[in-house]
């Protein structure tokens, strides 16, 4: 397991834990892992660019799951994003054909498929071929060369999660945090389409994949698509908060962003989503595949929204 560190890959190490698989995870020295304490997790110290480390993570192993990425919002840099995502991917890959692994799961983005406010995308759907962002970039790059692999070197699986939610979110939890804490006075681009799913999902999701997907096929984790406002109506019930009543166009919040991400290194405070995020967010993933093909019941939206709020709560 790679990136169990991180959010999205501590979710699927614990749920596959839970269906009693033995798990190593590959974790970067000094990385948090306290979330995985207690659950009869190895840890071998390394970085997926590291081939050394990467075999020795893999030795004995059935499958591998490969989640850790660099993000956005991390301040990578382009040449870092192609470093670790595409080129840290390649190396997970070759190693993983060299230990005669079984099967690989990549857990990749559905922004692979491309950004189309406004439209339903699934996986019938071509990467697109507008220039994209230093991450967009790489984790595409990444998946083609997955599935490359796939056909004829290496039993791969892909999953693409649309941005993710739960407890230890960092993108949504951020999000869900400020409106928690009474810091969300106005409903930002109220009616943007937000396609989100939830975190336990993405872990059952990812182990069916594991288990039953296809060779070489993608799927696409996400719950019904929201707008911003439906979202901030949903926190207001599960916190028993007023849903604010002003809102601010995108155009405005896209330079507030730029703004705080500008003076980030002298008030030291993360904004919750970046320009990018802004500018281009809107598209429609369907999730539905998954379902259909491998089982996957996906948690009410209202759950998930209070099972996030609670664990927030339970920080304060």
């Amino acid at each position: 397991m790679t990136g169990a560190s991180g959010f999205v890959g501590g979710e699927i190490a614990l749920e596959f834990r839970r269906a009693g698989y033995q798990v190593t995870a590959l974790v970067r020295s000094g990385s948090d892992r306290s979330h995985l304490l207690g659950h009869d997790i190895t840890f071998v110290e390394g970085s997926i660019t590291d081939t050394d480390a990467v075999s020795r993570a893999m030795a004995g192993q059935d499958y591998v799951c490969h989640s850790a990425a660099l993000v956005p919002g991390s301040g990578a840099t382009d040449n870092e994003y192609e470093h670790v995502n595409f080129y840290g991917t390649r190396v997970v890959c070759e190693a993983a054909v060299e230990a005669g692994i079984s099967r690989l799961l990549h857990v990749s983005t559905a922004h692979t498929f491309g950004i189309y406010p406004g439209l339903l995308v699934d996986e019938n759907w071509t990467a697109p071929t507008n220039p994209r962002d230093g991450y967009e970039s790489s984790k595409a790059k990444s998946e083609s060369l997955v599935l490359e692999f796939a056909s004829f070197l290496l039993d791969t699986v892909v999953v693409n999660p649309t941005v993710v939610f739960g407890p230890r979110s960092r993108y949504g939890g951020r999000l869900i945090n400020l409106f928690v804490n009474g810091r969300m006075p106005l409903i930002p681009i109220p009616n943007r389409i937000l396609s989100l799913v939830y975190s336990g999902d993405v872990a059952r999701g990812s182990r069916l994949a594991l288990e039953s997907g296809i060779r070489g096929e993608r799927y696409i984790l996400a719950g019904p698509a929201v707008t911003v406002r439906e979202f901030i109506r949903e926190l207001a019930d599960a916190t028993g908060r007023r849903e604010p009543r002003l809102s601010l166009p995108g155009w405005i919040v896209a330079i507030g962003i730029a703004a705080a991400w500008g003076v980030r290194p002298v008030t030291r405070w993360k904004p919750p989503i970046t320009v990018s995020g802004v500018r281009r967010g809107g598209t429609i993933y369907d999730g539905s595949k998954v379902e259909k093909e491998l089982g996957l019941r996906y948690t009410p939206f209202d759950v998930g929204i209070s099972a996030t709020v609670a664990s927030l709560q339970d920080k304060l």
